[in-house]
């Protein structure tokens, strides 16, 4: 049993977001081999006490206070981080005294520091050689950022999204390069993140679904022209995908079949185009989202930028829905075109597909069972914390015979 010092940029437990889902359950994995002492930052929001279940799962949990970025007393310290120790705007926002203060305390008590995003890839810098580092990366941040530069049709926000880019670029590039491992998603990020740092070892680590709580509903959903979405609209991916799906592929659906939209996440102030009112819900944060999924017809997922798996995505292939997705919006996710999903990226090959699957139960029937059965093939979180255990192991026997 090694100690293990795990930080993440806020408290993975309860978790209400896509990336603390990940967060929390290669929490539980580590937590179930060796002693954890958790460090996160903590948002208004959050809970003041951790949650009992979070408690007990590892040796110890700390919290360092973020405010949020519209507040002065945030915004204007980030502002000097940013320009005048040349970090990245993203490092710049979670990187405060205070979190470093505390990293420093907890570091001497550690075999392996495990840094759970690269907003908090910063705290490297403090880490002692004979410590090995574990990076994981949610999705190649920077990538993000050059894909909203490309959809971005402001002038001047594109242009600060492409230094921001380039920044970032650089900055995820030395992270990788110093960690002793790191945690890809998908394929397709680990080949782009080993590229970054060719001598560091890439594991791909995806993300996974509890079988058990999302399950098909036992009966067939209701015959209806319903659509599901789910997401926060806070993250630029999904509320450029929603908005494109409102925008140009909604309207072609409802010239066919009188489809209704169902959002389901923050909302971020986001309303229903002109003409559309009727046709769109954002329902908001909602404590458990099955009931809503089990009911829609078809799950849609019209994003156009992003890299990783997309958590929400498998938890509807759990649930066994017939899924309608762009082939970003499922990239790392191992669906097969026309078997387990219907895969889109046009306006008009989107819309086609949704309609196909209103007209046609049995399809959505056999598409919904194929998904299920992938997600139990390849997404279980048990096996998925096993190949995390065997990263650490190796990290820390390297450390071993090199020190």
């Amino acid at each position: 049993m090694a100690r293990l010092l795990f930080v993440t940029s806020r408290l993975p437990y309860p978790p209400t977001e896509g990336h603390q889902l990940r967060s929390w359950h290669l929490l539980r994995a580590a937590a179930s081999q060796h002693e954890v002492h958790l460090l996160s930052l903590q948002r208004p929001q959050d809970p003041r006490v951790p949650d009992p279940v979070l408690a007990a799962t590892v040796k110890s949990v700390h919290c360092v206070e973020i405010l949020p970025v519209s507040d002065p007393r945030a915004a204007l310290p980030m502002l000097a981080r940013w320009l005048g120790h040349g970090r990245p705007l993203l490092s710049a926002r979670y990187m405060t005294g205070a979190l470093e203060l505390k990293f420093a305390e907890l570091l001497g008590q550690v075999d392996l520091v495990h840094l759970d995003i690269l907003a908090v890839a910063g705290l490297i810098a403090q880490v002692p050689a004979h410590i090995p580092v574990v990076l994981n990366e949610h999705n190649v941040e920077h990538l993000l950022l050059t894909a909203h530069a490309q959809i971005e049709t402001r002038a001047w926000k594109r242009a600060l999204l492409r230094l921001q880019a380039r920044e970032l670029a650089g900055f995820e590039a030395a992270a990788c390069a110093r960690a002793a491992a790191v945690l890809a998603c998908s394929q397709a990020d680990a080949e782009r993140l080993a590229a970054m740092a060719p001598r560091t070892p890439v594991t791909v680590i995806p993300n996974g679904v509890d079988l058990d709580r999302y399950q098909p509903r036992p009966t067939p959903a209701p015959d209806s022209d319903t659509l599901v979405f789910v997401g926060q609209m806070s993250w630029f991916p999904n509320r450029d995908g929603i908005e494109w799906f409102l925008a140009d592929v909604l309207p072609l659906i409802r010239a066919r079949r009188p489809a209704t939209l169902t959002v389901i996440g923050q909302s971020g102030g986001m309303l229903a185009p002109a003409g559309l009112e009727s046709a769109v819900v954002f329902t908001g944060f909602v404590d458990d989202l099955r009931p809503r999924v089990l009911d829609a017809a078809v799950y849609v997922v019209p994003l156009r930028a992003g890299s990783g798996t997309r958590l929400k995505l498998l938890e509807a292939m759990a649930m066994g829905k017939a899924i309608v997705s762009t082939r970003i919006g499922a990239e790392g996710i191992a669906l097969v075109d026309g078997e387990e999903a219907l895969l889109a990226d046009t306006p008009q090959e989107f819309a086609d597909a949704v309609c196909r699957l209103l007209a046609d139960p049995n399809l959505r029937a056999r598409l919904g069972a194929a998904a299920r059965r992938a997600a139990e093939r390849e997404y279980g979180w048990d096996a998925i914390g096993q190949r995390l255990l065997a990263v650490y192991g190796q990290a820390l026997e390297l450390e071993r015979m090199t020190a």
